[in-house]
């Protein structure tokens, strides 16, 4: 039971973290604006993201722009819908396969 009921708990959080992904894009390293300057907080158009800033030597190795920021977040969002709906569906087909296969095994003859 629990081998469908867990697919079932992470896949119902898994939709949970893609329906709570909306809003502006987020930077995950160092957020640089027009003028060159560190911007904290949410991306505007204009900005530029350090994907993997490396703080040994104070460079980017990969920047995003923020349409590009947006767009990757998007694939990010769309991807954790699929993984958790596999994963709803996984365990509640399980889980039905196992009720009925009890609930067959109960009727009497």
């Amino acid at each position: 039971m629990a081998l469908f009921l867990l697919p079932l708990l992470w896949g119902l959080v898994t939709l949970a973290r893609g329906a709570s992904s909306y809003g502006a894009p987020e930077c995950p390293g160092l957020q640089q604006g027009e003028d060159g300057e560190s911007h904290p907080g949410p991306m505007r158009r204009g900005h530029t993201c350090a994907v993997s800033y490396s703080t040994e030597n104070g460079r980017s190795t990969g920047t995003r722009t923020y349409d590009q920021q947006k767009y990757a977040q998007e694939r990010d969002r769309s991807g954790l819908y699929w993984r958790g709906a596999g994963y709803v569906a996984y365990g509640t087909a399980g889980l039905l396969a196992l009720t009925a296969t009890r609930l067959s095994r109960r009727t009497p003859r």
